[in-house]
C-alpha cells in the first residue's frame, strides 16, 4: 500500500522542492539564528510553552515567567499554531527552541511553495504551477522580508499555509471526498490559527474566494439554461442540485474551520478589555499605520543588495519585478480572453488591486474609517499576501502564453524553465541575509536577564497585553527572580508583609499551580506578586476563595482566615474559554460526521485516478535541470564571489550616497547619508533632485552611523533645517538613531538611521542649512563635534537647500 500511495505522488512536488533550496538555503546552511530580530522573541516563547507543556499544561494561557515573574497572557491572546509547530521539534531531544524555530521557517518556505504549486497545478497545468511557486517563493517579503528581516515566524507560516488551504478548498470544489473535507476543514483553522492578523486577511480573502466560485457558477448555469431553452439539456449537463453541492461543503468547510479554532480567537474576542490592547496602535509611533504607507515606485522597484557591514541592511518593501511583471501580463492575457479559467484569474487580479490600493497613501481614509484596520500596524504587511495573487497570475499567465499559439516543442519545453530561472535569479540579492553568530544558550534565566535591560517585557515591545487592572507597571523583585540562577522557582510570596509568626511552605504542583500551606495566628491579607487575571482561581481548604486586587500594580491578594490552611492558586479556564472549547469540540464532531458521509464518494483522492502525469514530461525535466544549475552555480560560485551583497567595513557604508567622517566625541561618527527631495503626490512620493527645493516637499534623508569606541549612554539624534539667521525651520529627532539604542550598537557595524523632514508649505525662499548631531535629551547637552581631537561645534552640517 505504501509503495502504490508513493507511486501516486507527483513527481512535480520534487521539482518545487528543488526550486525553493535558494529560499530555504540560510536556514540550512547556518547553524543558529540571529538575535535582535522577532525571531528572538519567539525562541523564548517557544522556550516558555516547552516548560509548561512538559510540567502538564499543555494549552496554557498563561506565561508565568514573563514579566519579572509576574506572569503575561501572551498565550491567551497570540495566534498558537507556529509556537506548536516548533513544539514537534523542541520537545525531540537534541533539538533546542533556536532549532525549532528555524524548522518552523523552513516549513513556512516550503509549505509556501508546495500549496502554491498545487493550487495552479490544479488548475492551469505543472508548468505553470512551477512558475506559481517560483513567483512566490521569491517574492522580497516572503523570501526575505519577514523570515529575515523581521524574523517573524508566524507570519511566514501564515503565507505558507494560505496557499495549503486554498488548495484544498479548491479540491473540494472539484468534487473531493472526505480526505479533502477534512484537510479543507483542518487548513482554514489552520489558516486563522496562524497569525492574529494576517489569519483574518487570509480567511477573507477565502472567504471571498469562496463567494466568487458560487457567483460564477451562478452565472455558468444560467448561461447553460438559457442556451438549452429551447430543447432538452443534454445527458451530461450538471443539475442544480449537483452544482451546489461541492460550493456548499465549500462553506461548510470555512464555517467549520472557524469554529475549530474558537478555542483561540473566540477568548481573544470576549476578553479583549481585560488587557491594554490599545498600545498596539500608537499614534505618530512606529505602529502608527499613518507612517508606513508605500509608494508605487518602491513596490515595482528592484530589490536592493544587502550590507553586511550595516546592523540592519536596508532593503524595500517592493513586489519583486517577476512579481508584478507576470500579474500584468496575467491581466493583458485576460483582456485579450487568451486565458484558461477566466473568471478565477478575475478574482485574483481584482484581490491584487485591492491590496495594492490599501498600501498606497491614498487608502489613509479606508485605514481611518475602518477602526479594526489600525491594528494592522504596517499597511506594508499586505505585500504577503499581495505575493500570492501574484504567484496565482503567474501561473495564469505560463498558460496562456503556452496556449497562445506558441505549440512549437522547444518554446513547450524551455518557456517555463525559462520563467522559473529568471525568477529565482532576481530572487538572488534577497537570498543573502548578512551571517549571524550564535544565538546563545536559551532559559528563563537569559530571558529574565534580558527583561531587565528593558529591551523588551513579556517578549512584547509595547506592553501589549499587561492586565488591564495593572495601574502602575511594577518595578522588578528581587526576591522574585533571585532563585532564577540556582534552579529554584520563581518565588512570588511578598515576604515583606509577612510577620515572622506566620509559618509558610510551597510546592509547585504545575507551572501553573502553586500550593502553599499557610500557617496565621490571625486573619491576614496573603499578597503575592503575580498579575490578577480572568482564571486565576485560589482554593483554601479546597473551598473557592474570593481575592483581592492589589493596587495599583493589579497583584493578587488572599484574604486568609486564621489557623493552618492549605492555599491552591491555579490557572484554569473561564466561561468564554470554556465556551470556546465546546465550539471547537461540537466543529471537529461535525467536521467528522461530513467527512463519514462523505467516505464512500467516488471524488475522494483514494479512488480518483490523478489529475497529473505520474511522470515528469520532457518540459519537467529541462525545469528542474535548469533549476538544480542555478542553484548549483549559485551556491558554489556566485555566492563565494560576494556580488550578491556589499561588504562595508571600517569607515564606509558602501551604499550612502554621499562619503562623510564627522567624529562625535570619538564616541560616534557620521560616516555618510542619502538625500533626495519628494513630492507628495495621490499615489506616493515622486522623487526629484535635491540642489533645489520648494514649500511643502518632502526630503527623507539617511544618516550613517558607526561606533568608535564601546557606549554606555543612549543618545539621541537631532537633524534641523536652519534658516540663515539659524531659526530652526523643520526638524527630525528620534530618541534612538536607527530605531536602535546606541548602548547595544556594535563596533563592526554601522547604523543606518532614517529621517523625513517635511518643509513648510509657507516656506519662505531661501538658502537653508541641513545639520545633523546627538546629544542625551535626559541632561540636555550635545556630543562635541571634533576635528583632530579640537570641539568646533556640536553639529555637523550636511548640505544646502535652494528654497525657490
Amino acid at each position: 500500500m505504501r509503495k502504490e500511495l508513493l507511486r501516486r505522488v507527483d513527481p512535480g512536488f520534487f521539482v518545487v522542492l528543488a526550486i525553493a533550496i535558494i529560499a530555504i538555503w540560510p536556514f540550512i546552511s547556518r547553524a543558529s539564528l540571529p538575535v535582535e530580530t522577532d525571531a528572538e522573541l519567539h525562541i523564548f516563547r517557544l522556550h516558555e510553552l516547552g516548560l509548561l507543556v512538559r510540567g502538564g499544561d499543555y494549552y496554557p494561557r498563561w506565561a508565568p515567567n514573563f514579566y519579572h515573574g509576574y506572569g503575561y497572557p501572551i498565550f491567551n491572546y497570540y495566534a498558537p499554531l507556529a509556537y506548536y509547530v516548533g513544539l514537534l521539534f523542541e520537545l525531540w531531544p537534541f533539538w533546542d527552541a533556536v532549532a525549532a524555530v528555524k524548522a518552523g521557517f523552513i516549513i513556512g518556505l516550503l509549505a509556501a511553495a508546495l500549496g502554491m504549486y498545487g493550487f495552479v497545478r490544479d488548475n492551469w497545468g505543472r508548468g505553470p504551477g512551477f512558475v506559481a511557486a517560483a513567483v512566490y517563493v521569491y517574492a522580497p517579503y516572503v523570501q526575505y522580508v519577514d523570515p529575515h528581516a523581521r524574523g517573524v515566524l508566524p507570519e511566514s507560516l501564515s503565507l505558507g499555509i494560505f496557499p495549503l488551504a486554498l488548495w484544498a478548498l479548491d479540491r473540494l470544489r472539484q468534487g473531493g471526498g472526505a480526505r479533502v473535507w477534512v484537510t479543507a476543514v483542518l487548513l482554514t483553522a489552520a489558516v486563522i490559527l496562524s497569525h492574529n492578523l494576517m489569519g483574518m486577511l487570509f480567511f477573507a480573502l477565502l472567504c471571498a474566494w469562496a463567494v466568487w466560485q458560487i457567483v460564477c457558477s451562478s452565472v455558468t448555469h444560467h448561461a447553460l439554461r438559457i442556451t438549452h431553452h429551447a430543447s432538452p439539456p443534454p445527458p451530461l449537463t450538471p443539475s442544480p442540485r449537483r452544482l451546489r453541492r461541492p460550493h456548499l461543503l465549500i462553506f461548510a468547510a470555512l464555517l467549520l474551520g472557524l469554529g475549530v479554532a474558537a478555542f483561540f480567537w473566540l477568548p481573544v474576542l470576549l476578553e479583549r478589555h481585560a488587557v491594554t490592547l490599545q498600545t498596539l496602535i500608537g499614534q505618530g509611533g512606529n505602529y502608527d499605520f499613518h507612517t508606513h504607507f508605500l509608494s508605487l515606485r518602491e513596490m515595482v522597484a528592484f530589490s536592493l543588495r544587502l550590507d553586511w557591514g550595516a546592523s540592519e541592511p536596508a532593503f524595500r518593501f517592493n513586489l519583486g519585478v517577476m512579481q508584478w511583471v507576470t500579474a500584468v501580463l496575467a491581466v493583458v492575457l485576460l483582456l485579450w480572453r487568451r486565458v484558461r479559467q477566466g473568471a478565477q484569474v478575475l478574482f485574483f487580479a481584482l484581490a491584487l488591486a485591492g491590496l495594492l490600493f490599501l498600501m498606497l497613501p491614498i487608502s489613509t481614509m479606508v485605514w481611518e474609517r475602518l477602526s479594526f484596520m489600525a491594528f494592522f500596524q504596517f499597511p506594508w504587511r499586505l505585500l504577503g499576501a499581495a505575493a500570492a495573487m501574484c504567484a496565482v497570475l503567474a501561473g495564469a499567465m505560463t498558460d496562456g502564453l503556452l496556449l497562445m499559439g506558441w505549440e512549437r516543442q522547444r518554446v513547450q519545453e524551455w518557456l517555463t524553465a525559462v520563467l522559473v530561472s529568471f525568477t529565482i535569479l532576481l530572487g538572488l540579492p534577497m537570498s543573502q541575509p548578512a551571517p549571524w553568530g550564535d544565538f546563545g544558550e536559551v532559559n528563563t534565566l537569559r530571558m529574565s536577564l534580558i527583561e531587565n535591560t528593558g529591551r523588551w517585557l513579556g517578549t512584547t515591545s509595547t506592553a501589549d497585553y499587561v492586565p488591564a487592572t495593572v495601574d502602575v507597571v511594577p518595578a522588578r523583585k528581587a526576591s522574585v527572580v533571585g532563585g532564577i540562577a540556582e534552579g529554584r522557582p520563581m518565588d512570588r510570596v511578598n515576604w515583606d508583609v509577612l510577620p515572622p509568626e506566620v509559618m509558610l511552605e510551597s510546592q509547585v504542583i504545575r507551572p501553573l499551580h502553586t500550593r502553599y500551606i499557610m500557617d496565621t495566628p490571625e486573619k491576614r491579607l496573603f499578597r503575592l506578586y503575580l498579575f490578577d487575571f480572568p482564571g486565576w482561581e485560589v482554593r483554601i481548604d479546597g473551598e473557592k476563595a474570593a481575592t483581592e486586587l492589589g493596587r495599583p500594580e493589579g497583584f493578587i491578594v488572599v484574604p486568609v482566615p486564621a489557623g493552618r490552611h492549605v492555599i491552591d492558586v491555579e490557572f484554569g479556564t473561564t466561561p468564554a474559554r470554556t465556551a470556546a472549547g465546546v465550539v471547537t469540540a461540537v466543529s471537529l464532531l461535525l467536521m467528522g460526521l461530513v467527512a463519514w458521509k462523505l467516505r464512500r464518494r467516488v471524488a475522494d483522492n483514494s479512488t480518483l485516478p490523478p489529475r497529473f502525469p505520474l511522470r515528469l514530461a520532457r518540459p519537467d525535466w529541462v525545469t528542474l535541470v535548469a533549476v538544480l544549475v542555478v542553484t548549483a552555480v549559485t551556491i558554489l560560485l556566485i555566492e563565494k564571489t560576494g556580488v550578491l551583497h556589499h561588504n562595508s567595513s571600517g569607515l564606509v557604508a558602501e551604499p550612502a550616497a554621499t562619503d562623510m567622517l564627522a567624529d562625535f566625541g570619538e564616541q560616534i561618527a557620521l560616516i555618510g547619508y542619502t538625500a533626495r527631495r519628494q513630492t507628495v503626490t495621490s499615489t506616493g512620493n515622486l522623487r526629484l533632485p535635491l540642489s533645489a527645493g520648494a514649500p511643502g516637499d518632502i526630503i527623507p534623508l539617511e544618516l550613517y552611523w558607526k561606533a568608535l569606541n564601546p557606549l554606555d549612554i543612549n543618545f539621541q539624534v537631532f537633524v534641523h533645517v536652519l534658516a540663515a539667521d539659524g531659526t530652526l525651520v523643520a526638524q527630525s529627532d528620534k530618541l534612538h538613531p536607527g530605531e536602535f539604542p546606541t548602548r547595544r550598537w556594535s563596533l563592526d557595524a554601522y547604523v543606518r538611521d532614517e529621517h523625513v523632514l517635511a518643509l513648510p508649505p509657507d516656506l519662505p525662499p531661501g538658502e537653508y542649512r541641513v545639520t545633523t548631531g546627538l546629544w542625551v535629551q535626559s541632561e540636555g547637552w550635545r556630543l562635541p563635534l571634533l576635528v583632530d581631537g579640537v570641539q568646533v561645534g556640536d553639529n555637523v552640517e550636511l548640505f544646502t537647500l535652494v528654497v525657490k
